[in-house]
């Protein structure tokens, strides 16, 4: 019963996030994956110097090729996530009833992310692709050392062992920061708590070892990382004063007094948390989670000081560090009224769910309708392209069609033909009385659609004029 309980509980999790990555359409960077450039890149060579990120990259292009593929990968990966973030709290104290509340806390935690890290990370294929399955090797290499750390009886296959070095060097290949964090995070480990592990487990870790290093060795002998420490990369760059590193970044969206608060309660908020674990916390496995996730978090942002192009997705890796602290530390906390916890954080995770199911549903029927209706708008030869407008673009890595470049650069030929942005209100409203009706064909659903934006036009520039 437990067991079934427990699949339904990680399957609806796993539907939440596929169906965002299933209804979310092709953005900025995705439709340069998609397209030939994309689909030529391992066979060309393109990849041999324009980054390490071999495996992230494959996976954005299977998912821009088959829709199918996009939702598995943002079923699985987020789920993943969540797991180990309920096994790590497992780890830490055995749980009296079901479970699951760590998991069901980070889930949604995840699904409410911040919209500057939402957009880049859920509405951005692109992003998702190279930064979510980043995340999760960082979090199974701490769910092994808390598993392991004072226990002698260890015995570990010759299977499991080769599955542990080749995890360990595939994780190298999607972000740089996760590939340099998990290098960090094993050589620390075996510098403090070498002493702590049993002769079969220690051979793992150096093995893990192996596996981070030479993932790290493949992705950085790359021609593009010698371009950039070279300074003649064009988008890239390590420099204090780089235009778009970490402090510069958030400044087009903050000012510095509001920067420097936000970053002085997260210093003094980490800080107490890591004097509470040292001083206060019984459990010697909680203590290390909490120290373990506020370094790595640290770790991950670190570079982007120096590094850029920086953008929020970056720091997907640290907010999903803080979104574990914050979930373990809770779930122990009210350890004693999990039956009564339990149902409502389900309840909250799938009403956060359908918001966000909801919100990539609507992109996806705008983007379609819009590449649709330019489409239909280039067969007919217009001298003006009409463009639907999404509703806003809170959640998902765009401009609005008619400032796009990059859709416009593969959905128009002839550039010099100008575009005018449709309202979403307007459009949704056209729609609505077209579908009203049945058509033979799709043809003639468009033209209808058509006549009704035409007439919408016509009605805003008579209002216009007088």
């Amino acid at each position: 019963m437990k067991r079934t309980a427990k699949l339904s509980f990680y399957f609806i999790i796993f539907l939440i996030f596929a169906l965002i990555g299933y209804f979310m359409p092709m953005v900025g960077d995705d439709l340069n994956w998609w397209s030939q450039w994309g689909r030529n890149y391992f066979q060309s060579g393109t990849f041999t110097y324009y980054d390490g990120r071999y495996l992230g990259d494959l996976l954005i292009i299977s998912m821009m090729k088959f829709k199918f593929i996009a939702f598995l990968a943002y079923g699985i990966f987020p789920t993943l996530i969540v797991f180990l973030i309920q096994k790590i709290r497992e780890e830490i104290y055995p749980v009296k009833n079901l479970g699951l509340v760590s998991a069901g806390i980070s889930t949604i935690l995840l699904l409410l992310a911040p919209k500057l890290i939402f957009k880049q990370i859920w509405g951005w294929h692109s992003g998702f692709a190279n930064y979510v399955p980043s995340v999760i090797f960082p979090l199974f290499f701490l769910h092994l050392i808390l598993k392991n750390i004072d226990k002698k009886d260890v015995h570990y296959y010759r299977t499991s062992t080769l599955l542990i070095f080749f995890a360990a060097l595939f994780a190298q290949f999607f972000a740089e920061h996760i590939t340099l964090l998990n290098c960090f995070n094993v050589v620390l480990v075996l510098l403090i708590f070498k002493n702590r592990f049993s002769k079969p487990f220690k051979k793992i870790l150096y093995v893990i070892m192996a596996g981070n290093f030479l993932g790290a060795l493949l992705m950085f002998i790359n021609g593009a990382y010698l371009k950039i420490i070279a300074g003649k990369d064009a988008y890239r760059h390590v420099k204090m004063d780089g235009q778009d590193t970490l402090f510069n970044y958030f400044q087009n969206y903050y000012s510095s007094k509001v920067i420097l608060t936000i970053l002085a309660i997260l210093i003094v908020v980490a800080i107490a948390i890591l004097i509470i674990s040292i001083y206060r916390l019984n459990n010697y496995k909680q203590k290390i989670t909490n120290i373990a996730l506020i370094a790595s978090g640290g770790v991950a942002i670190l570079p982007f000081i120096v590094i850029s192009p920086f953008g929020s997705r970056c720091i997907f890796a640290s907010f999903t560090f803080g979104v574990a602290l914050i979930a373990i530390n809770l779930d122990i906390l009210l350890d004693n009224y999990h039956k009564f916890i339990l149902p409502l954080v389900t309840l909250m995770l799938i009403g956060a769910g359908i918001r966000d199911d909801y919100i990539a549903k609507d992109y996806s029927q705008t983007f379609n309708i819009a590449a649709n209706y330019l489409a239909f708008q280039v067969n007919a030869n217009r001298s003006v392209y009409y463009l639907p407008s999404y509703k806003n673009t809170d959640y998902i890595w765009s401009e609005n069609m008619s400032n796009d470049t990059v859709f416009k650069n593969y959905y128009i030929s002839d550039k010099k033909i100008p575009t005018v942005a449709i309202s979403y209100d307007d459009w949704k409203d056209a729609l609505k009385t077209v579908d009203k009706k049945t058509y033979k064909a799709p043809y003639f659903r468009m033209f209808a659609f058509d006549q009704q934006i035409k007439a919408k036009v016509k009605l805003l520039n008579e209002k216009s004029s007088k």
